[in-house]
């Protein structure tokens, strides 16, 4: 036997040892058997939801609202959402191949009821080239609704329903708005489907000056979401006054929504339901506007403002005193620069409003008041 095989010869294990061994593995392996394969104990039941539902569940009337839920923006929302409905705009489709006449759905927007004997004021887009309009209620009560006028100038339209009774929003004053405000938008946003969404911001601006349908007006901006359902609803503030008609938001940007002031709105729908159009007070000139360029070309007294081509016979405008020549360069005490300018000054003015208008003629500068009138004088 040589030295590594004396040293590293294995020994057979003792019988003692191996009988421990097995009695050993016995028992861990029943342990392990019963662990997995024992039938599963069940907790005793318990009495009562592991989370109990809402201790007003069980009552058959209309949900209290409680203390932390009285928020501004939650009561005026109350006050106004009863008066906002969706309003769709029906065309006739011909059929070519079936001959046939169907109504399709046009669009979809917002409008607000403004009397409870069913006068109602929308966006005139929402409205318009529709040959059917229907005015879906607070309740889901679906009318059909005349058109009572509309104006393109300020993208309004006012409509009524056969039915009295219903519940109308409150006007504000636009005028009094203050920037950083609450603004709260109600409307369809998409679709009936989304039926009296409420979005919520501030008022971002209050003189924002757009042209719609070639008329500039003010218009007040907010961030609260205006998307295409909202169209003709209501902007509202803390008290659940309305003080706007949402009517535009800007593509491809995000918080630009704007409304068409209360005061306008009052306005515009009191001519409509007067005469059944807005009557626009006008002056009675023609006029181009004054660059640098136009002012050194023609040695001009001024680089801006109007200058007036011609004073139409027996106008306002000839009657306060304006002649050919004349540069318009302030109204109401507002510099002008543009058309733009002028028009803003005008879409603010009623037929028999006074508008003092500064002029430069020749080497004077003088102040003149007009009188505004009916167009077609």
């Amino acid at each position: 036997m040589d030295y590594f095989e004396y040293y590293y010869k294995p020994k057979r294990p003792s019988l003692l040892i191996i009988i421990i061994v097995a009695l050993l593995s016995s028992f861990l392996g029943g342990i392990i058997a019963l662990a997995f394969f024992s039938p599963q104990q069940t907790l005793p039941p318990r009495e009562g939801d592991l989370i109990p539902p809402p201790q007003d569940s069980n009552r058959d009337f209309k949900w209290e609202i409680k203390d932390y839920q009285r928020t501004p923006v939650v009561e005026a929302v109350q006050r106004v959402s009863p008066a906002v409905v969706g309003i769709s705009n029906y065309v006739n489709q011909r059929d070519i191949f079936r001959g046939t006449t169907q109504l399709v759905k046009r669009g979809v927007g917002s409008g607000v009821i403004i009397d409870p004997s069913g006068y109602i004021v929308t966006n005139y887009h929402v409205i318009e080239r529709g040959e059917v309009i229907i005015v879906t209620l607070d309740n889901g009560e679906e009318l059909e609704a005349e058109v009572i006028g509309s104006d393109p100038g300020t993208d309004l339209a006012v409509l009524k329903v056969n039915r009295s009774g219903l519940p109308s929003a409150e006007f504000g004053d636009s005028d009094r708005l203050v920037v950083g405000e609450v603004a709260i938008a109600i409307g369809n946003p998409t679709g009936l489907e989304l039926q009296q969404s409420v979005a919520v911001g501030v008022i971002s601006a209050t003189d924002r000056s757009l042209e719609v349908y070639e008329w500039v007006f003010s218009l007040i901006q907010t961030d609260a979401a205006i998307n295409p359902g909202n169209s003709g609803g209501p902007l509202v503030n803390a008290i659940g006054q309305v003080i706007g008609i949402n009517s535009v938001k800007i593509s491809n940007a995000e918080g630009l929504g704007f409304a068409i002031p209360s005061n306008i709105v009052r306005n515009v729908v009191n001519e409509i339901v007067r005469y059944g159009e807005v009557r626009r007070p006008m002056i009675g000139i023609m006029i181009n506007e004054i660059s640098p360029i136009i002012a050194r070309q023609y040695n001009l007294a001024t680089d801006h403002g109007l200058y007036i081509v011609e004073v139409a016979p027996n106008s306002p405008a000839q009657a306060g005193g304006l002649r050919n020549n004349d540069i318009i360069t302030h109204a109401d005490g507002k510099k002008i620069t543009s058309l733009r300018d002028f028009r803003m000054v005008m879409a603010n003015k009623k037929i028999g409003d006074k508008v003092e208008i500064k002029v430069i003629r020749g080497e004077e500068t003088l102040t003149l008041t007009v009188i505004l009138a009916e167009y077609g004088y």
